[in-house]
């Protein structure tokens, strides 16, 4: 439960941090280059909040991956019980490895280089 509260805050806070992003370069644009009252358009926030939803089914998924092979762990004994603790290690890295992969997919949406600015 925890886990899925603290990836739901880093959804949150990748989300807020890409809407000031957007909104602080459109300031610094100028007037021409500021977006229409209201933020994003329609579009753009539908699939946000569709790749919102995406992100948290498969944090679900993951979720009940994790709690099987915890399960299995807690249950085996002797060689079993390492083998069971290498592949929740393994299945822990895998998922971590794929939330930064996200957010730095979330960073360059848009080509504008969020990745290299400072």
């Amino acid at each position: 439960m925890m886990r899925r509260v603290a990836m739901a805050t880093v959804v949150s806070v990748l989300l807020a941090f890409g809407l000031m992003w957007n909104t602080g370069e459109a300031a610094a644009a100028g007037p021409q280059a500021a977006p229409p009252q209201g933020g994003q358009t329609k579009p753009d926030m539908a699939a946000m909040m569709n790749m919102q939803e995406q992100m948290m089914a498969e944090m679900k998924a993951g979720d009940a991956r994790l709690d099987a092979l915890v399960k299995d762990m807690n249950s085996a004994a002797g060689p079993a019980k390492i083998t069971a603790m290498s592949a929740t290690l393994t299945e822990l890295v895998r998922q971590q490895k794929a939330m930064h992969d996200h957010a730095g997919h979330m960073q360059m949406m848009g080509g504008r280089g969020a990745m290299t600015r400072q």
